[in-house]
């Protein structure tokens, strides 16, 4: 039997998507244990930003004629209209600095740092996203995303602890590392991770980081005009610099 448009939709947003951003998580859990944290924030941004767009695919969401920066929150706001996606405040808090300061400048544009257990805000913030990145929740007709299976959504609705029904995805790459104990990407996927293990586990011991570094523009902001004619400098970053 051939695949619908529907199917063929979905797995696209499956494969290139959700599976993707797990790969981008799993990447991000690797450098914050390695104390790589401007790569921390930049494929934890990545991968929050992937799910979200999953979503918007599954529940058949127009992509946005303008480019916007905010690209997590842009998508969230968007799918609120076919789906009622229920973020903690801290995962709310969490995804607004990575879209306004932590991972926003790639280039050391402004200076960073991180003194919070970070990696368990990105834990918390990606099982409470990715368990919507599952086509089995939603009813089409056709192509066509007609609404929510609420039944299956009263079993990840709640926000309070994890379990088997609110937190794997069936065909996930997640959930492929974690049932192959060979695989070389399991042990930094499961490292103090309350959400994503083998175990049971009811809380995690994990070591608070402080560590931080100055933009060279904010040591020395009068290069900025030099640096501009051989690198792409914003000009949000120049004028914020200039001003100071």
């Amino acid at each position: 039997m051939s695949l619908s448009l529907m199917q063929k939709v979905n797995s696209f947003a499956l494969r290139a998507f959700r599976d993707t951003a797990d790969k981008d998580y799993i990447h991000a859990r690797m450098a914050y244990r390695a104390d790589l944290f401007p790569q921390f924030h930049w494929s934890a941004l990545h991968a929050l930003e992937k799910y979200a767009k999953c979503i918007s695919i599954l529940t058949r969401v127009p992509r946005p004629k303008n480019d916007v920066k905010h690209e997590v929150q842009r998508s969230l706001d968007l799918i609120a209209d076919k789906v009622d996606i229920i973020l903690s405040e801290q995962t709310k808090k969490f995804i607004n600095r990575l879209e306004c300061f932590g991972a926003r400048f790639r280039y050391l544009e402004v200076s960073w740092f991180i003194n919070d257990y970070e990696l368990a805000m990105l834990d918390r913030a990606v099982w409470e996203l990715r368990r919507y990145c599952n086509d089995a929740i939603y009813i089409y007709s056709d192509n066509i995303f007609v609404s929510v299976d609420y039944k299956k959504q009263e079993k990840i609705k709640l926000i309070d602890a994890p379990t088997k029904e609110n937190t794997l995805v069936l065909g996930g790459f997640i959930e492929e590392v974690l049932g192959n104990r060979n695989s070389r990407a399991r042990p930094d996927l499961v490292w103090c991770n309350l959400y994503y293990s083998a175990s049971n586990r009811k809380s995690v011991l994990m070591k608070r980081n402080f560590m931080g570094e100055n933009s060279p523009f904010w040591l020395h902001p009068e290069i900025i005009d030099e640096v501009s004619k051989y690198t792409f400098v914003s000009k949000e970053i120049r004028n914020a610099y200039k001003k100071g």
